[in-house]
């Protein structure tokens, strides 16, 4: 024991500017909706479900934490929608929940490339300014 406490307690859980996280907050959702909540915070890369809750329920946005985890789990999905796929027979066999990974995999990716689009952009205007404060320097 240590000051009046166990050993063995559990860490706090802080935010990310050092906050307790005291407060649980619960709410209800089919099975399926689990499912997909479940898929979309492991495929985005998130640490946690709380946090992808978090970002997503405060910020009305979430971004892909690029990690090597997200992609372990981008060949998860994609081989177990490739089985699916390989298992049907006609197009008209298709279950509607097939095409959730695949949505998600897909805003992913369009993040990942507009973020790219943006940091080129940020590099260019560097590269610019670099270049006209020489000009500038030589006169």
């Amino acid at each position: 024991m240590k000051n009046g406490r166990r050993d063995s307690m559990s860490a706090k859980n802080l935010d990310h500017k050092g906050r307790l996280r005291s407060e649980t907050i619960a709410y209800r959702c089919s099975p399926a909706e689990r499912k997909e909540l479940d898929k979309r915070w492991k495929l985005l890369g998130y640490a946690t479900k709380q946090d992808y809750v978090l970002d997503s329920v405060l910020h009305n946005k979430v971004t892909a934490k690029g990690n090597p985890m997200m992609l372990v789990n981008f060949r998860k999905e994609l081989y177990g929608i490739l089985g699916e796929l390989e298992r049907l027979e006609e197009a008209s066999e298709i279950d509607e929940e097939l095409f959730t990974p695949i949505r998600t995999m897909l805003e992913i990716l369009e993040a990942f490339k507009e973020n790219e689009e943006k940091n080129k952009k940020n590099r260019n205007r560097r590269k610019d300014k670099f270049l006209e404060r020489r000009v500038y320097r030589d006169v």
